[in-house]
């Protein structure tokens, strides 16, 4: 019992950290507090994140003049990227933050520079059906790729990667890997992955969407064999709003490549015959700069330090083992990946229904429990599409939960579904 209640103060505690996400809708059941299960998707913002941003919004007009707050804004900037990189344990000296959009965003200048630097070679970069259509497609139509497999249960063959790298005698530039994925949750052996990649002369980028906010990322453990070379990520999936993202990374090689997007602000010198590009990451960040998205992101992943990543993951792990547990009694209900081995899982579950198609359940979550998920191939077309195999589904059910959510939520999917 004195567990069990120091377990309810703890997720009581987490809840109130974020912006409620249960506001009041009208359903066939009656008017009922809302349930978000979709926090793979985007993620409710911190209250430290808002108090923030509410703090710096008034001195926002005068980021483009030459005032004393507008140097405190921009020195403000340019500090958050070595926050940043002791975030993840980066190499300072030889690592830089690029502000993104996105995720997506992040992936494509990466891409962008890879696959030019070595059009010569005809490079090849390794990805894996696990991927979401982010860091595929950037690929896919930049360089040669090769797609690494998955098992049977959808993790990923680390058999079928040494394979390859072997198959391309060296050519192989890049792997590009998610570090977990958005619809089963696993979570891949980024380190291992890493350590195969380096022998054969390849770089590592994981694409850490949906990791960064669930484990802790070391991209410069002890043994040099199994750093991380590249991260990209998205704010708004990490509980920070005002759309921001990045690409943490080898600044040497990002410094000999050219920019995707031109624009003020990346150049030392421009005259009618001569342009000379800033280093990166300025020569990434054209225009103007998002300030209040990297305040955002700043104050999210500062927050996400103090509640620390290992009380994170265990407090997930338990609501992912709680909701796994209850799923597993309705046999009407078919779950993707390996549903009984959770270690290497975040709080993500796809499923389907007997008998019902992944619209029909989701809208009935919706309007009979106002219970919020995500359907269809969730950006991930080519890795559901294995999972369900020759079955009559077109896509499926997801439920993906945050820091914030407990088990009476999950009680209310378990008797919706019941």
């Amino acid at each position: 019992m004195r567990i069990e209640k120091k377990q309810n103060n703890l997720a009581y505690a987490l809840r109130k950290l974020v912006m409620d996400t249960s506001s009041l809708i009208p359903t066939n059941n009656g008017t009922l507090n809302s349930i978000y299960f979709d926090n793979a998707g985007t993620t409710p913002p911190f209250k430290s994140v808002m108090n923030e941003l509410e703090k710096y919004l008034p001195w926002y007009k005068y980021v483009s003049d030459k005032s004393r707050k507008a140097k405190f804004l921009s020195e403000l900037y340019e500090d958050s990227r070595t926050s940043l990189m002791n975030f993840f344990n980066a190499d300072i000296e030889n690592n830089t933050v690029i502000y993104t959009k996105n995720t997506t965003e992040a992936i494509n200048i990466l891409s962008n520079v890879i696959c030019q630097q070595n059009s010569d070679m005809n490079p090849v970069v390794l990805t894996t059906y696990m991927e979401h259509l982010s860091d595929y497609l950037p690929w896919k139509y930049r360089c040669e790729t090769d797609l690494v497999n998955v098992d049977q249960d959808g993790r990923l063959s680390i058999l079928d990667l040494e394979q390859k790298l072997l198959k391309y005698r060296g050519r192989v530039k890049l792997v590009a890997v998610t570090g977990a994925s958005n619809v089963t949750g696993y979570v891949n052996p980024i380190h291992e992955i890493a350590r195969l990649a380096h022998i054969h002369n390849a770089e590592i980028l994981v694409d850490a969407a949906q990791l960064m906010q669930h484990r802790k990322i070391n991209m410069n453990p002890a043994d040099a064999m199994e750093s991380i070379d590249y991260i990209a990520f998205s704010a708004h999936k990490t509980y920070a709003p005002f759309f921001t993202g990045a690409l943490v990374g080898n600044k040497h090689v990002l410094n000999m490549g050219y920019p995707l997007c031109y624009g003020a602000g990346i150049t030392e010198l421009v005259t009618d015959n001569e342009i000379i590009l800033k280093d990166s990451p300025q020569r990434y960040e054209a225009g103007s700069n998002n300030i209040l998205g990297v305040i955002a992101l700043a104050t999210a992943i500062q927050t996400m330090a103090q509640i620390n990543m290992d009380v994170i993951e265990k407090h997930e792990s338990e609501l992912l083992s709680y909701a796994m547990h209850h799923l597993n009694l309705n046999p009407n209900i078919i779950i993707y990946g390996d549903n009984k081995h959770l270690e290497d899982r975040i709080p993500i579950i796809a499923f389907n229904v007997k008998d019902k198609t992944h619209e029909e359940v989701a809208k009935y979550l919706y309007e009979d429990y106002g219970i919020i998920v995500k359907n269809g191939l969730c950006g991930a077309d080519l890795y559901v599409k294995k999972l369900i195999g020759g079955s009559p589904y077109t896509g499926i059910v997801r439920i993906s939960m945050g820091l914030y959510n407990q088990d009476f939520e999950i009680d209310r999917l378990i008797k919706a579904l019941h």
